[in-house]
């Protein structure tokens, strides 16, 4: 009789961790972003139809549109080594400050591979400007430090 009991409680512990597992997985599975130059989705458009993305390259000149009525923003992602790009469309939020054709973008969203479309839920941009001249800033030598 002791051992039935033992024997029951082992087997649904197995089955709770079996169940907790597979719950983990799944929602890692779910959850998963995968990362892709402008190039690359297109290539592999029929594998991640209706799936989360995330696309980094540039903004294609003269493709962004902005409706301040709305609060839509779309636009053209350019590969950074090919002719190739996805349309984007980032709805019910503010167009970034820094937001300029030709510069830096990275999209996270939706691709619809029919239309060639990724539904934006986040949108960052990233100004090169900003940077530039940061390295001339910085001391190369310890006697920079004692000098001062």
């Amino acid at each position: 009789m002791q051992k039935q009991k033992r024997l029951k409680i082992a087997a649904a512990g197995v089955i709770l961790l079996s169940a907790m597992l597979f719950l983990v997985v799944d929602g890692i599975k779910s959850t998963g972003v995968r990362h892709f130059t402008p190039a690359l989705l297109v290539a592999d458009k029929s594998t991640v139809d209706n799936q989360l993305v995330q696309v980094d390259g540039l903004i294609s000149e003269g493709s962004s549109k902005w409706d301040a009525a709305n609060f839509e923003l779309t636009f053209a992602v350019r590969d950074r080594e090919s002719a190739a790009t996805v349309n984007v469309i980032y709805k019910d939020r503010l167009k970034p400050d820094n937001f300029t054709d030709g510069g830096s973008v990275f999209v996270e969203g939706r691709y619809d591979a029919t239309q060639n479309l990724i539904v934006a839920s986040k949108l960052m941009t990233k100004c090169a400007s900003k940077y530039e001249g940061a390295e001339s800033a910085i001391p190369t030598d310890e006697t920079s430090y004692i000098s001062q």
